[in-house]
């Protein structure tokens, strides 16, 4: 078992032992005395776990923008490289018009599957070590040739680093320690709701399923939002598929 299904197994797991705590402070007659006192620890502790489920939501889903923002820049770049190369004669820069075509494909093809598990796609690597081995080999012997010859080996470099962060960005995921400290927060907090002395069975019951059910959705979207890469709100090969769009024929 996953920590992230341990963490949303614990309201429901609450829920159940409430339910037989319930009925048997009930077959005892208990009392509402301590209702004031509860509900005061029940706010802090209600307060507290509100808290930590809001850090963690937000840091995911700005993990997850951050993601989607990195391809864009990856593949700006890499749009860039292809324009450099479109540039200059076609003798000297047709080879890089097509490497990046096929890093596109392959990043778009064979890598983004991988990425949902932590891989990554030799072939892309390969190919970046190619970009650089042909921008090295363009002609610099005027001005506007060196010009393009630098900005190339400046934007092959961001390229490489774009990537490696997204590479970086695919591993993503909530530590251990924290789904622990999720998991024990849902569960005191929904137990916390069979404390109340309430009259009516059916009531306190709804009502302490009610917050399990919504603790397990806040849960179940930190884990889809975990993996940038994975999931029904992954992030997409967008970017390079709109880099690919409406190209002009290779040279």
């Amino acid at each position: 078992m996953s920590w992230a299904s341990f963490a949303m197994l614990a309201p429901a797991i609450m829920v159940v032992g409430g339910v037989f705590a319930l009925r048997r402070s009930v077959r005892n007659g208990a009392h509402d005395e301590h209702n004031e006192v509860a509900g005061m620890v029940f706010q802090t502790v209600g307060a507290l776990y509100a808290v930590l489920l809001a850090f963690v939501v937000v840091s995911e889903w700005t993990s997850l923008q951050d993601a989607r923002n990195n391809t864009f820049t990856e593949a700006n770049q890499l749009g860039a490289l292809y324009w450099n190369a479109r540039a200059l004669p076609a003798e000297a820069g047709r080879d890089l018009e097509a490497t990046t075509q096929r890093y596109a494909r392959v990043v778009i093809d064979q890598e983004w599957p991988l990425l949902g598990h932590g891989g990554y796609s030799a072939e892309a690597t390969d190919l970046v070590y190619r970009m650089r081995e042909e921008i090295n080999a363009l002609p610099a012997d005027d001005p506007h040739a060196q010009a393009i010859f630098d900005h190339s080996l400046s934007t092959v470099n961001d390229l490489a680093s774009a990537r490696r962060e997204r590479l970086s960005q695919s591993g993503h995921n909530v530590p251990p320690a924290l789904w622990l400290a999720l998991a024990v927060g849902a569960a005191v907090t929904v137990a916390f709701t069979f404390v109340f002395g309430l009259n009516n069975f059916r009531a306190h019951l709804l009502l302490g399923s009610a917050l399990a059910v919504l603790v397990i959705l806040v849960l179940a979207l930190i884990q889809m939002l975990d993996q940038p890469f994975a999931g029904a709100i992954a992030v997409d090969p967008e970017a390079f598929e709109i880099f690919l769009r409406g190209l002009p024929p290779q040279r």
